[in-house]
């Protein structure tokens, strides 16, 4: 099945993303696992757009393969173009688009440059999501994460989730 394809404005247009609170949470798991080891982690969303109605809608998590590296500047994920492709490859097949990523930072929320130079979500108005204290609050911290889309190339805007997105179930 083939997604609708975005527009040149890619996701720019779209007014509500709608996130179910089961992929959410696995997605938060999955990052808090890598944290209890000390690392960080990458985990992608796949999305249904429906352009008319200015909405998509997530319908899966995946965790590409990625390495984990602890370097003297930080933390750091690098994930191989291949893992990115299969990941793409997987999503087209479900008739979905990569919308948005996911990760955490050991302390506070937010995009660091590498964030905003390397991101796995590269559509115009992606989003990207980033998780304090390697997740280890789950979904109970939510207010504490830190929300961003893209605008541009490496111009990762932060942004309120409230009116935008809608976690469900």
């Amino acid at each position: 099945m083939t997604p609708p394809a975005p527009s040149p404005r890619g996701l720019l247009d779209v007014e509500r993303f709608i996130v179910p609170r089961p992929i959410l949470a696995s997605a938060v798991r999955v990052v808090a696992d890598a944290g209890r080891d000390g690392n960080e982690c990458f985990v992608v969303f796949g999305g249904q757009l429906n352009t008319s109605a200015r909405v998509l809608t997530f319908s899966s998590a995946l965790l590409p393969a990625q390495t984990a590296h602890r370097t003297p500047l930080g933390l750091l994920v690098t994930v191989e173009g291949r893992a990115l492709f299969e990941v793409n490859r997987a999503l087209r097949e479900r008739g979905e688009i990569l919308a948005a990523q996911l990760h955490a930072h050991p302390t506070d929320a937010f995009h660091s440059d590498t964030d905003d130079r390397r991101p796995l979500a590269t559509l115009l108005g992606a989003l990207s999501i980033v998780v304090p204290d390697f997740a280890r609050h789950g979904l109970t911290a939510a207010d504490r994460w830190a929300w961003f889309r893209l605008f541009g190339p490496c111009d990762w805007r932060p942004i309120r989730p409230e009116g935008l997105v809608e976690v469900t179930g």
